[in-house]
């Protein structure tokens, strides 16, 4: 595949192109915008359904939104197909579920997590279910209140995680497939204070990475024999005797699950970690974001990365070496405020 296409959210107003198009050639490493579309104000984070036609976005504001496009052909553009409202204040995080017939939302500020069915045209339903955290963590300037920071889908489960940086909790929920209702089975508490916000799954194994804000550190979890989760190793994301302000954003594993990615937001850098026996991470070092405020990247095709730098606006694109480390190509291509960036189709 020599051409990926990915979709960019951004933290921008309703008057601007919010949702970008952008086509990338694997061959020379060059980023091109082809489109996009106005009419949502800060339009963050995208999730990518299954039929590779639409996706759906969050409006991150309070009394939030939740929008969802469809992908038009020749040339390739997008279209609105509706949305709901996503009964909180800042929609952080979606994911639309494997079956392609749900979609999960984490308000921030709401402090909740909502289910809405997705029908066969695409569009969104009614909210079927929507269960609120209680509890706050240590932190009496971050964790006042809980705040769902995301919800990701186990690999081969369906069952759902929700980080919750406010509560420095992860909460393990099974969803009814048939009524698109919520059940808590677990609560794993994080280390207080630790602000957990991303997950990442590693492809074989089974590890689920924990990407902690707050203390920009990383707590690894493994499953025991009872079906629960407990960790077995912390590791901070900086760089040995950093001192400055710095708070960790997305964490990623590589498609062949040796590297483990993790964004800084502050020392602007990707920590880099070679994956051992057990999931266990070893750090293999520290690449520059190509930006200020990497708070997303994507990976492509084991080859490359790209960053959305929030603060610098741009994107930046790296190339990724044998040994697992990015490094900084001369792409960089300005764009406003861009917080998320999603493969939408590879040819």
């Amino acid at each position: 595949m020599n051409c990926t296409y990915l979709a960019t959210g951004s933290y921008s107003s309703s008057e601007e192109p919010g949702i970008k198009l952008w086509e990338f050639n694997q061959q020379s490493g060059r980023l091109t915008e082809i489109g996009g579309i106005l009419g949502t104000d800060r339009p963050s984070f995208l999730a990518i359904h299954p039929n590779g036609k639409n996706f759906a976005a969050t409006s991150e504001i309070g009394n939030g939104e939740i929008i969802v496009y469809e992908l038009t052909e020749e040339p390739l553009g997008l279209k609105e197909i509706n949305r709901q409202s996503a009964n909180g204040d800042h929609p952080a995080h979606l994911c639309i579920d494997r079956t392609g017939k749900w979609l999960l939302a984490a308000n921030y500020s709401g402090g909740n997590v909502n289910v809405y069915p997705i029908e066969e045209d695409g569009s969104i339903g009614e909210r079927t279910d929507s269960v609120k955290h209680e509890g706050r963590g240590p932190n009496t300037e971050r964790q006042d209140a809980p705040h769902p920071h995301s919800v990701f889908q186990l690999p081969q489960s369906g069952r759902f995680i929700v980080s919750d940086l406010g509560t420095d909790t992860l909460y393990l929920y099974s969803l009814d497939q048939g009524t698109g209702k919520l059940e808590l089975e677990q609560s794993i508490q994080a280390p207080p204070g630790s602000g957990p916000r991303h997950l990442a799954f590693h492809p074989s194994q089974g590890e689920v990475y924990s990407l902690e804000e707050i203390t920009s550190s990383l707590t690894v979890y493994a499953w025991n024999e009872a079906g629960s989760m407990e960790p077995v190793q912390q590791v901070s994301l900086l760089p040995a005797g950093f001192e400055g302000k710095n708070t960790s954003a997305e964490v990623r594993v590589s498609a062949d699950g040796r590297y483990l990615y993790a964004s800084n937001r502050g020392d602007d850098s990707l920590a880099v970690f070679a994956i051992g026996e057990g999931g266990r991470l070893e750090l293999n070092g520290f690449s520059p974001s190509g930006g200020e405020g990497p708070r997303h990247f994507e990976l492509i095709s084991g080859e490359w990365m790209i960053t959305a730098n929030e603060r610098s606006h741009n994107l930046a694109v790296l190339k990724i070496g044998e040994d697992g480390m990015p490094e900084l190509t001369d792409e960089i291509v300005e764009t406003k405020a861009p917080v998320c960036v999603k493969i939408i189709r590879e040819r």
